[in-house]
């Protein structure tokens, strides 16, 4: 009974935010999402019912919790047992959890349709903005009852209320809050960034806010570093220690190599390589099974806008980040060293396929951003 409750105040709550956004933006496109999303997140469902995968383990972990939830209050893994043990508590069984979770994987989507600048630019035919928000893969992955859907929402809104402060300075505390309970260290890349852009907007104009700037990073490491060492397992402060452990964390998966299809040997590729293959494997070569096959379909999509992109801009990224607004510096610095710090601990293509949409994102925010600044341009020219 519960549960059907909960699920029509789902697809209600649901509704109603693709037909506000719809008014707003003068276009269907929030309704399309929604429904392609939600029957993702059906399909889900029924996938893990025959397959291994980590919302089982929430949704039954949370169930032995449920009784004492606060008790699995944590950050990362933990923070996301304690959510499904709560919801269980007051009524939500595995398919009200989740319709639930596909509608906050569907607020981000409407968090990135905002951003998303409208631009009469298509890809092999197909209009550009729908080929991004209707790739499988992406609705596929933040769609589950699971850490993904969460952080994409969160994520979105962080970067959407950074454009719109003061007044949206609530959200983004919110928003930071729930991706430093989900993934710590990416909160604190997040920080990061936000802290590097700000401490050099303006070059070679030192002001008393770059001392602010410097004290406040300071203090953000000081407060951070526990959290960062503790989730690489580190004890003590030892550069031959964290550099151990930091091996152990990229090899990760190698034991396991025989039994994992998605398992790929990194330990000797290039910096290069491993950038590449975080954000564009598997690509045909690499399909092993048919999920991997209709990624590779996906990866290929990607690759293709992104190198598009660059040879629009003729690969002068360096000039086009001198001429970005502030939100857009700090999303281009996360890109950069969420990027480098994720593809350094590559072992598992099935988990970066997942893990990407941490980055990919935000990568179309820019895109379409710059794709509109030409367009600009050349209709005042």
């Amino acid at each position: 009974m519960f549960e059907l409750l909960y699920i029509i105040l789902i697809f209600i709550v649901g509704f109603f935010i693709a037909n506000k956004v719809s008014k707003q933006i003068r276009s269907n496109i929030p309704y399309l999402v929604f429904v392609i999303h939600m029957s993702f997140s059906f399909l889900y469902y029924l996938y893990v019912k025959t397959h291994a995968a980590d919302a089982n383990m929430y949704y039954y972990k949370g169930m032995l919790e449920k009784e004492n939830f606060l008790s699995a209050f944590g950050t990362s893994t933990d923070f996301i047992v304690f959510l499904s043990a709560l919801l269980q508590k007051i009524g939500f069984d595995k398919l009200s959890l989740f319709f639930l979770f596909g509608l906050f994987g569907y607020i981000g989507f409407v968090y990135l349709i905002k951003m998303l600048a409208y631009i009469p630019k298509f890809f092999f035919g197909f209009p550009l903005l729908y080929v991004v928000l209707l790739l499988p893969g992406f609705h596929f992955w933040t769609s589950a009852l699971g850490k993904d859907s969460l952080f994409f929402m969160a994520l979105m809104m962080f970067f959407y209320s950074i454009q719109k402060l003061p007044s949206n300075f609530i959200m983004l505390i919110f928003s930071f809050l729930i991706l430093a309970l989900i993934r710590p260290h990416m909160g604190f890349i997040l920080l990061l960034s936000v802290l590097t852009a700000l401490f050099f907007r303006n070059p070679g104009k030192f002001k008393f806010s770059h001392v602010l700037l410097g004290i406040t990073t300071i203090v953000v490491l000081i407060v951070f570093l526990p959290f960062v060492l503790e989730f690489l397992n580190v004890d003590q402060m030892q550069l031959n220690e964290m550099n151990k452990r930091f091996e152990e964390f990229t090899n990760y998966g190698a034991q396991m190599k025989d039994d994992v299809s998605s398992y790929v040997d990194m330990s000797d590729a290039n910096i290069i390589t491993k950038l590449f293959a975080y954000l564009f494997r598997p690509l045909f070569f690499d399909a092993h099974s048919f999920m991997q096959l209709a990624a590779s379909f996906e990866n290929f999509i990607l690759l293709s806008i992104i190198l598009s992109w660059l040879k629009s801009i003729r690969f002068n990224i360096i000039k086009w980040y001198k001429a970005f607004p502030i939100s857009r510096k700090i999303m281009a610095i996360y890109i950069a060293a969420g990027w480098l710090i994720l593809a350094m601990g590559m072992y598992n293509l099935g988990l970066t396929s997942r893990q990407k949409y941490m980055l990919i994102p935000v990568i179309f925010i820019i895109i379409f951003d710059v794709y509109n600044f030409k367009l600009l341009h050349q209709k005042k020219t």
